[in-house]
């Protein structure tokens, strides 16, 4: 494995990455060039020159189905009609998908961020998967990694035993730009499960078995 490909990993044109502002803003971008560490971003949006100034140093992010990596990079050349130029600074942190069994699901669920102890008003996001260990964010207010948040949402095992609506408590390990919202500063997020919430859990163990249960029947 070369230097360069050791830095860039699975970097290359046509992916679609995000990356975490300054100021705990965020935007998603297409990567149009890649050489070794140099990158050339086309951005999705509109970005403030501040945010993105000669010499800042950002997060960068690539989902993919495998897990998530997570770059540190430095702004080379600032946004001109869109496109900017970054340096990748070292070779990038994988994140692996959780082991657990997990499902797709789709739900809208209402979504509280807390911080400083103080829970935000609740807002609407999706929940996309769901597993013993945690779940995934679609569609959510700005979050970033270390956030604490409580999710409520509804889980019917079956059609005729609803096990009603659930409120779970978890830590933000990833969040990145929301590639399929039309929200502005929209972000997705992985979250997982803290302690103390078995009887929760075992609600979303219930829902994951009977889905699960439910494919391998189809």
């Amino acid at each position: 494995m070369t230097g360069a490909t050791a830095i860039a990993g699975p970097l290359e044109p046509g992916a679609r990455v995000g990356l975490q502002l300054p100021a705990d803003s965020t935007c998603s971008a297409v990567v149009a060039d890649c050489d070794g560490r140099s990158l050339v971003l086309e951005l999705d949006q509109h970005v403030p020159a501040a945010a993105l100034e000669e010499g800042s140093v950002l997060d960068m992010f690539l989902s993919l189905s495998w897990g998530m990596y997570k770059w540190i990079c430095i702004v080379s050349r600032a946004p001109e009609e869109r496109r900017a130029e970054v340096q990748l600074l070292d070779a990038p942190m994988f994140i692996q998908r959780r082991l657990d069994p997990r499902v797709g699901v789709g739900v809208l669920a209402e979504v509280r961020t807390v911080r400083a102890g103080q829970a935000s008003p609740p807002y609407p996001a999706v929940v996309a998967d769901l597993s013993h260990g945690g779940l995934k964010l679609e569609g959510a207010r700005q979050l970033r990694a270390g956030d604490l948040v409580e999710v409520t949402m509804e889980l019917t095992a079956t059609l005729v035993a609803p096990s009603g609506a659930v409120t779970l408590s978890g830590r933000v390990v990833m969040a990145y730009p929301s590639p399929n919202s039309d929200r502005g500063g929209a972000t997705d997020a992985h979250v997982a499960f803290m302690e103390g919430q078995a009887d929760e859990v075992a609600v979303v163990d219930r829902f994951v078995a009977q889905q699960l249960k439910c494919r391998w029947e189809a």
